[in-house]
């Protein structure tokens, strides 16, 4: 008899196999059979934990947005500086940069699909509750409006999607120690 099958952990194992191909060729460019031949299981265990590319691109695109705030909360909770934290949501490295490398390739089919929309949304809810958190700390104790609050959140929010947009499609001038500068830049200019 076959030793059970831990599910949860196969479907993780086929979502990381499938980031590492949509993050190289995008959604278009991965099918089933590609993700089946580079995870060494059949096209039907595929299918099986995924309907379709939709639901697979959904699932990976979450599990990349879970993670990256998980870090940023460890980070804050440790008690790291504003810059290490955010540090988190930048592509400073090639998992990173897949994660990002999948984001914009989920950004793609937004406009037309409105449970993706929906699920963007969320994500850039979340991320922006998660940049109020973290300045929220660094605030602690002085009188800043909730509007201001917002607004230095959302501005450190855009500048960190422009920065890491232009580092996925342009990686040769955006090198971390560059990328770094910039958010410091950023941060100094925020907390005045």
């Amino acid at each position: 008899m076959p030793p059970p099958v831990d599910h949860e952990a196969r479907r993780k194992q086929v979502a990381a196999i499938a980031a590492r191909l949509l993050a190289k060729s995008g959604l278009e460019g991965v099918t089933f059979r590609d993700i089946a031949k580079a995870a060494g299981y059949s096209t039907a265990i595929v299918s099986h934990y995924f309907r379709n590319k939709r639901e697979l691109m959904t699932y990976i695109f979450r599990s990349a947005a879970v993670g990256a705030v998980a870090k940023v909360d460890e980070e804050l909770a440790a008690g790291k500086p504003m810059q290490v934290c955010v540090e988190w949501l930048l592509p400073l490295d090639e998992e990173r940069t897949r994660d990002w490398q999948i984001w914009i390739a989920f950004w793609g089919h937004v406009a037309n699909d409105p449970e993706m929309m929906a699920e963007q949304q969320r994500r850039a809810r979340e991320a922006l509750d998660l940049i109020k958190r973290v300045l929220a700390r660094e605030y602690e104790g002085l009188d800043v409006s909730e509007q201001t609050m917002e607004l230095r959140a959302r501005r450190l929010l855009t500048m960190i999607t422009g920065l890491a947009t232009e580092t996925v499609f342009d990686p040769q001038q955006w090198p971390p120690e560059r990328q770094r500068a910039v958010l410091a830049d950023e941060i100094a200019t925020i907390k005045r």
